[in-house]
């Protein structure tokens, strides 16, 4: 695989990334708001649109860890698990600071990591699906080529 075709495919996993964690994220604020207030109207102010933007850029490009090393023993790759779930978590903590997303209270501050650990779980879960899937489907389309030469061979 050519360098620029290992690129274009980090830089597409990192914008799918982003996407998700965008989408999972506006999906959460909805759910949750309704769940404690189900008369209340969602506003969003252009502040918090950019505050769930630039979570979701510092999600897709935080990713890029995961391509520093393409074979990781398992305590490398929950140390890169681990550093990148804190750096999305640091990200949410200034963001949600600064734009008001939460107060400086324990009720708050739980919800917030509930939101923010579910979010985290789900964009995990549907990137292991996907990338389970796709590995799923080389496999099959190498044993159908596999198969496709041996009976080329026997012939």
């Amino acid at each position: 695989m050519k360098n620029d075709e290992k690129n274009d495919g980090m830089i597409s996993v990192m914008i799918n990334i982003c996407t998700r964690v965008v989408t999972i994220i506006f999906i959460m604020i909805t759910i949750f708001r309704k769940a404690f207030d189900p008369d209340g109207i969602i506003i969003l102010t252009l502040k918090d649109i950019w505050g769930v933007i630039l979570i979701g850029v510092v999600s897709g490009l935080g990713f890029g860890i995961f391509y520093i090393k393409k074979d990781k023993s398992n305590r490398l790759l929950f140390l890169c698990k681990l550093l990148y779930f804190l750096l999305i978590n640091a990200t949410l903590w200034i963001v949600g600071l600064n734009v008001g997303w939460f107060k400086k209270e324990i009720s708050s501050i739980v919800i917030m990591e509930i939101m923010f650990v579910l979010v985290f779980f789900f964009v995990s879960v549907l990137v292991y699906l996907l990338d389970f899937n796709d590995a799923k489907k080389i496999n099959k389309k190498l044993k159908d080529r596999k198969n496709s030469i041996t009976k080329n061979t026997e012939i």
